[in-house]
């Protein structure tokens, strides 16, 4: 694996994570409060990548803004599904969030430190391993009345599930992996590059359905129902 390969496929990755922050921030006044906390989500990835030039940012210096992001994603994502469960479960999630942000501060400050926060990065993932997995489940209770493929939630759902699963395994074995690719980092980044395209495919599918759901809506001049209703109904 090369640089110009793995830059190629990064800017790739801009591309489709751009194309989510448009679709999500059209119509920004009718789209539902979880569909902008998603463009939120994938805004910050961009901030990041760009921030890293605009401050100069080299070494381990990188990493700072990519453990940041991970404490906000974290947020976004909690409360993407916190709607989405319609406020459900409130001190389950108060607890975990407390829990999440204590192992945020005490890993960035006296285990991993400076470098990339692979054990938070894990411990996300797991987490949102299990939003995704509880929402499938409430799916099947819930059965909405329009097809899956047109619930945008299902694809949403679905995208953070399958890179939330190959992330946790990546970040859980980084060492191990490591050393098996003979120390090319390009290699098991690339990987979990490859994973996130197909994430960002499958949230832009989820996203372009909410939005096609948006315009019908704003031609037929009827207000945009509850994040519920727009999501599952």
């Amino acid at each position: 694996m090369t640089i110009e390969k793995f830059m190629t496929i990064l800017q790739g990755i801009l591309v489709l994570t751009g194309v989510i922050v448009v679709f999500s921030f059209l119509f920004f006044k009718r789209r539902t409060l979880q569909i902008k906390l998603l463009g939120a989500h994938f805004l910050a990835p961009i901030l990041v990548y760009y921030s890293l030039g605009v401050f100069d940012l080299r070494g381990m210096q990188v990493n700072v803004p990519h453990n940041v992001e991970l404490l906000f994603s974290f947020l976004t994502i909690t409360a993407i599904y916190y709607i989405q469960f319609q406020k459900r479960y409130s001190r389950l999630f108060l607890t975990l969030g407390v829990f999440f942000i204590i192992f945020w501060f005490t890993n960035i400050l006296f285990i991993q430190k400076m470098f990339f926060n692979s054990f938070t990065a894990s411990f996300l993932n797991f987490i949102i391993m299990a939003y995704c997995v509880t929402y499938f489940y409430r799916l099947l209770i819930d059965l909405p009345a329009q097809h899956l493929q047109q619930v945008p939630m299902f694809w949403i759902s679905t995208g953070f599930l399958v890179q939330g699963a190959g992330a946790f395994f990546l970040y859980l074995f980084t060492d191990y992996l490591t050393k098996f690719f003979f120390n090319d980092v390009l290699i098991y980044w690339t990987i979990h590059n490859l994973m996130g395209i197909f994430q960002l495919i499958l949230v832009i599918i989820g996203v372009s359905i909410d939005l096609r759901n948006t315009i019908q809506a704003s031609r037929k001049d009827k207000p945009i129902g509850s994040s519920r209703e727009s999501l599952l109904h």
